[in-house]
């Protein structure tokens, strides 16, 4: 989980060891959830990429990408909260970092 264009869909990608997800500079890209299979030392797992949480626009894309990462919040079994290091903490990260503690 994070903001637009954090790394979530690289991290998504370096994962399941495949270019599934689409990375790119501009923010929005990806809107659905993806689901990946994964296994790291002995036990698979499955990881799901979602789109961006905070971004605004003016067709209401962002309230349908945030419905898509809240129903991936809410069959989680763990949770990866993904911040931009360049930009330091947001509010928006704040928000949803509190969002995500109580999740």
């Amino acid at each position: 989980m994070g903001r637009p264009n954090v790394g979530k869909s690289a991290l998504f990608n370096r994962l399941v060891q495949r270019r599934i997800a689409i990375v790119h500079d501009q923010p929005g890209v990806t809107r659905d959830r993806l689901a990946g299979d994964c296994k790291l030392g002995s036990r698979p797992f499955t990881v799901v990429d979602t789109g961006g949480i905070g971004a605004r626009d003016s067709d209401n894309l962002s309230d349908r990408v945030q419905t898509e990462a809240e129903l991936a919040m809410e069959m989680a079994d763990l949770i990866i909260f993904v911040a931009d290091s360049r930009d330091g903490v947001t509010p928006v990260d704040r928000e949803l970092a509190k969002k995500l503690r109580t999740t």
